[in-house]
């Protein structure tokens, strides 16, 4: 009967350490791809800040495309801000260091 009841846990046993490992080897595979998006993410808003320093050069007077140009320059700081706030949950010991309050726009 101990023999039965000894295989039993080892079964049990087996069937937990298999889905322990299945698990944290879909942790590994989520981190890594969010980092790829995270990284694409940085990219784009890279490319975003680019077009509203050029749009700031050009000095543009037309409301409509200010009006867009400064909601576009909202969610651009809205998405950093979200990046940075995962970033510092996700990475507890690295310090972030930021420089955001740029003027890209000029004041209408």
């Amino acid at each position: 009967m101990a023999h039965v009841g000894g295989m039993l846990a080892a079964a049990i046993l087996k069937v937990l350490v298999q889905q322990i490992g299945s698990a944290i080897g879909s942790q590994i595979a989520l981190h890594m791809n969010l980092r790829k998006d995270l990284a694409k993410m940085k990219m784009t808003l890279e490319s975003v800040e680019a077009v509203l320093e050029d749009a700031d050069r050009r000095s543009i007077t037309d409301k409509p495309t200010r009006l867009w140009l400064k909601r576009l320059k909202d969610a651009m700081y809205a998405i950093s801000d979200m990046i940075d706030e995962f970033e510092a949950i996700a990475q507890p010991s690295k310090q972030k260091v930021r420089v955001r309050e740029k003027k890209i726009l000029k004041p209408s």
